[in-house]
């Protein structure tokens, strides 16, 4: 079907924002705008179209979160809430646990923020046993990085005071050598969780389509899952499958599988990452962790802490650890993404790509990509271009844990640098940005906003020298940020020729988009994927 979708003079359609074009009408047939200039041009050129729309607002091209965990995010809706909003006491979380109850016989809590506690600290086992001796009971870290279980959940999954530690995490002991219930670190939390009963498929399909949904709702056409299987291993590739064959996919999917699951996907189906397909779930490729957060201390950094300078996080994987892995998934044809947040582990992951390019030498090269950025130095900025590495920055953190960043866990000279999108756009990288949803809000407009104006939680400007303009920011959010999985010349500006995928917002998010409070207060009235409107409309 051909429609012409023309706005009221008075709004304004924005058909790229770096360079920042404007037009008063746009033509879309099929899934393509065909046109994008005067409105008399257009109902001149394309008299046959089948509907003239008069749209109040602005309209954009379709924005893109670069790291969200679909099916993660959506099974959080299904756990007791513990996020910093809703507890903030020991006493509180315990209440909070308590109401939600138990599901096959455990119970589940998520988004505790140790440091935002009342008490200041992690629970233990002893304070979950509160809520239940007999049944488990598992809390996750709102970094998704640790958990603490209680004693029932410790014994189902055979830990003991005196139980190894398993790759790429530890079992915390207490002061007398007891295991305390804390897990940290990925490998840690796994061994627990994977005793959990798994969640029916009912219920991983009705998480993916709520976390879609939530998706369009904001203005977002295109997401990166990053860690495809989290949740329910291989089956969860096999749920949003189920969701893209079915036509019920409201937004553009671009997956990354867990590293550890490839060989058994790829064994089922050699083809993976080289699938072409006109579908909105395309698998490009797998991740990594390099290294853990900063807000838990275990994120990689080379000066170590400013709370606890002698500690300098966990370093999971050094690059010759990460080359021996990349070799088979990138002759499986996988695209790479490798989370590094800190400094030390940001350098480990620049080098292993570096070595990986140069085996890679005459055979292509994709962009691939490094996950949360967060304290890259000038050099690695440099180096990672240098590399033709892309790098999906977690700006949400700026806002979220800006403050206690700078006052507890790098001191402010680091703090101010954290997610340099600034320095990254000026030396030429390819960069997206995220809300690691669930780890914050999958609120695009938000985390734009925080790129422009630095803006921390409690009210500070915090590195305003690495804000960018509101045109860079939206330039960052759609264009670049689909550039990421190859798609910069497919989305990202609604030049003739391109996916019509675009937001209706009811404002100009840049007329006053440098102020705080303007994007973030935009509304998304409707959502439109491939010329079929998703959301609104």
């Amino acid at each position: 079907m051909t429609y012409m979708v023309a706005i009221l003079a008075a709004d304004a359609i924005h058909v790229s924002f770096v360079p920042h074009r404007q037009v008063q009408a746009l033509v879309i047939d099929g899934e393509k705008v065909v046109f994008a200039g005067t409105s008399e041009e257009a109902h001149r050129r394309y008299p046959q179209a089948d509907q003239s729309l008069e749209l109040n607002g602005t309209i954009i091209p379709g924005l893109v979160d670069s790291h969200v965990h679909t099916v993660f995010t959506g099974m959080t809706g299904q756990w007791a809430n513990l996020r910093p909003e809703a507890v903030g006491s020991m006493d509180a979380l315990i209440a909070a646990l308590v109401r939600c109850g138990a599901s096959q016989g455990w119970y589940r809590g998520w988004g505790y923020d140790d440091t935002l506690l009342l008490e200041g600290r992690h629970p233990s086992r002893h304070d979950l046993d509160r809520v239940s001796v007999g049944d488990p009971v598992l809390v996750t870290h709102l970094s998704g990085h640790f958990a603490v279980a209680n004693t029932r959940a410790l014994e189902l999954a055979g830990v003991w005071d005196g139980t190894p530690d398993p790759v790429g995490g530890s079992f915390v002991r207490d002061e007398a050598g007891r295991a305390s219930g804390l897990l940290w670190g990925i490998g840690a939390v796994r061994a627990v969780r994977e005793q959990c009963p798994q969640p029916e498929r009912g219920d991983g399909l009705r998480a993916a389509r709520e976390a879609m949904d939530q998706a369009v709702s904001q203005g977002i056409t295109q997401i990166h899952d990053m860690a495809i299987g989290s949740q329910f291993a291989a089956r969860e590739l096999d749920m949003l499958r189920e969701i893209a064959d079915a036509g019920a996919m409201p937004v553009r999917l671009f997956g990354y599988l867990i590293g550890d699951l490839v060989p058994e996907i790829v064994a089922r189906d050699p083809e993976l990452f080289r699938h072409s397909t006109a579908s909105r779930l395309q698998i490009r490729g797998a991740k990594l962790w390099a290294d853990g957060s900063i807000q838990g201390l275990s994120a990689a950094v080379v000066d170590g802490y400013e709370c606890c300078p002698e500690s300098h996080g966990n370093l999971l994987l050094s690059s010759a650890q990460i080359v021996a892995k990349a070799q088979s998934l990138l002759a499986a044809g996988a695209q790479l993404a490798v989370h590094a947040n800190g400094d030390g582990a940001i350098g480990e992951v620049i080098e292993a790509f570096r070595e990986l390019r140069g085996l890679a030498a005459g055979e292509g090269w994709a962009k691939h990509r490094i996950e949360h950025f967060q304290m890259a130095h000038p050099e690695h900025i440099k180096a990672a271009a240098e590399v033709g590495l892309g790098a999906s920055l977690f700006t949400n953190h700026v806002h979220y844990w800006g403050d206690r960043h700078r006052d507890r866990f790098v001191g402010p000279a680091r703090a101010e640098r954290m997610n340099p999108l600034r320095e990254c756009l000026d030396h030429g990288l390819t960069v997206g940005m995220h809300s690691d949803s669930p780890v914050t809000p999958m609120n695009i407009l938000a985390t734009i906003e925080t790129a422009v104006t630095r803006s921390t939680l409690g009210g500070s400007i915090l590195g305003a020298a690495q804000g960018v303009s509101a045109a860079e920011a939206f330039h960052v959010a759609t264009a670049l940020s689909a550039d990421l999985v190859g798609m910069g010349g497919a989305v990202g500006t609604l030049e003739p020729g391109m996916l019509a995928d675009l937001v209706l917002l009811d404002r100009d998010p840049l007329l006053a988009g440098d102020a705080p409070g303007h994007i973030s207060a935009s509304v998304v009235k409707a959502t439109m994927v491939g010329g079929e409107w998703v959301y609104g409309a």
